[in-house]
């Protein structure tokens, strides 16, 4: 969080700049796309052949989403104390 304090020291106009300079390098494309899709169709299918396995148990999306909104409760809980 220093590098966010320290952007808050910046000149409004600076501020902007920065947050817009930022934005845009998120939408910039990966120098190696390939390489990246590659290890993601990797990652897939590990994850795949562990739910066909019986390694890991899928949830619910309801449940899933009662379990996220649980954890985010307790975070703000425990941040708040």
């Amino acid at each position: 969080m220093a590098l966010v304090e320290k952007g808050r020291q910046l000149a409004p106009d600076d501020r902007y700049e920065l947050a817009r300079q930022m934005l845009i390098s998120v939408d910039e494309p990966v120098a190696d796309q390939a390489s990246v899709d590659a290890a993601w169709e990797t990652e897939l299918g590990r994850r795949i052949d562990d739910i066909d396995s019986g390694q890991i148990a899928l949830v619910d999306g309801r449940e899933t989403m009662r379990q996220a909104r649980k954890r985010i409760a307790t975070r703000r809980a425990s941040s708040a104390a």
